[in-house]
């Protein structure tokens, strides 16, 4: 079984201190420090101060600086991401589904059909996420439920009991 070495381990730092840590690293270069030594002095691989100084040549401080992470560019634009929120809080039944309830199948329908766009059901909950929507769990309600009952007994025998 290998040990690892407890004395060179060090926690994974943050986007903004890996950043940091770079540009600070970049400043030692400018100064005329080896790349081995910056190496040591912030304990990385010496590719890695290779890497460092190769952006830090090209596009000075800014390469050093952290980027966007790249991907793929969604499938739906800004314009249609809108109107999907709009149909998704009308309803599924305004839409003509028989009842309330968006299935992340049925908004992926609503996708092939309003945009022509197809996506994998799976995928749609990320897509749904970046647009700021989330999952929520319908509240269960019984199925002899007489809504209009329920409400009589709530404004008039609940509020007597309630006082007595």
């Amino acid at each position: 079984m290998i040990e690892l070495d407890k004395q060179r381990w060090i926690p994974k730092l943050s986007r903004q201190e890996l950043e940091r840590r770079r540009l600070a690293a970049g400043e030692d270069l400018k100064a005329g420090m080896k790349q081995a030594d910056i190496a040591l002095k912030y304990n990385v691989h010496p590719s890695s101060v290779s890497r460092w100084n190769n952006e830090f040549q090209k596009h000075g401080k800014e390469g050093l600086r952290r980027k966007k992470a790249p991907g793929a560019k969604s499938k739906l634009s800004k314009e249609q991401q809108e109107t999907l929120r709009g149909i998704i809080f009308q309803g599924a039944i305004t839409y003509g589904y028989k009842t309330d309830l968006w299935t992340l199948r049925r908004v992926a329908a609503v996708i092939k059909k309003e945009f022509g766009v197809t996506y994998h059901f799976r995928s749609l909950w990320d897509v749904l996420h970046r647009m700021g929507l989330s999952c929520q769990k319908p509240a269960r309600q019984a199925a002899e439920r007489k809504e209009a009952e329920r409400i009589n007994w709530l404004k008039n025998q609940w509020v007597t009991d309630r006082k007595n």
